[in-house]
């Protein structure tokens, strides 16, 4: 009889444990899949964040930039009066310049510190300077105050074109902005490479006429 009545005694304790460990184990499980859900959901922001990022910097993994091994066609020096302003290297897929023949890689290498709107207008009077509408100048202006940054002495500027459609500018061999204009390109190169241009002697030299 009394170890009939402690055994009774003992049943409350046993139920009563194996409730609170009941309890713990669904405790546990809804907190690990909010934690989970969690995780997935600063994951996703956090993706969308760098998608968003990439877009407005005209940069992505989609760019496109080829790494096939370009050859040096030329290289030139640019200088105003006593001031050293920037060298200008021409790449090829076989070493030699012909118009429009692409993959083409421009490089250019700044001599002292350049405001991002200089570059701006100073490219934009080539365009005038080679015969380029307004209406086209304005178009192309959009992409140049996207591509061009303030350039430091010793900063690389890379415009690398695969194609028309495919080409984006590098700084400092990081990408900075894919062009979204096919058009661009070729106006674009034009400043150094058309036979209008107003620095022919530097042409010659990246051609490798020189």
């Amino acid at each position: 009889m009394k170890t009939l009545h402690n055994g009774d005694k003992s049943q409350p304790h046993i139920k009563q444990f194996q409730s609170s460990h009941w309890f713990v184990e669904l405790l546990f499980g809804v907190m690990g899949a909010l934690v989970l859900t969690l995780i997935v959901a600063v994951s996703i922001n956090d993706a969308s964040a760098n998608d968003k990022n990439d877009k407005k910097n005209g940069t992505s993994d989609k760019s496109g930039i080829s790494d096939a091994a370009l050859i040096q066609v030329g290289t030139a020096d640019m200088s105003l009066l006593w001031l050293d302003i920037y060298s200008a290297k021409l790449f090829s897929i076989d070493g030699k310049y012909q118009a429009n023949r692409f993959p083409m890689t421009l490089d250019i290498q700044y001599h002292r510190d350049i405001d991002a709107i200089d570059l701006v207008d100073a490219t934009i009077e080539q365009w005038q300077h080679l015969g380029f509408t307004e209406a086209n100048i304005a178009l192309y202006r959009q992409q140049l105050v996207n591509a061009w940054p303030d350039v430091k002495e010793g900063d690389r500027l890379t415009f690398r074109v695969n194609n028309p459609e495919d080409a984006a500018f590098l700084l400092n061999d990081t990408p900075y902005y894919q062009v979204s204009n096919a058009q661009f390109p070729e106006a674009f190169l034009d400043i150094w490479l058309s036979e209008k241009t107003s620095r022919p002697e530097l042409r010659n030299q990246l051609i490798g006429v020189n």
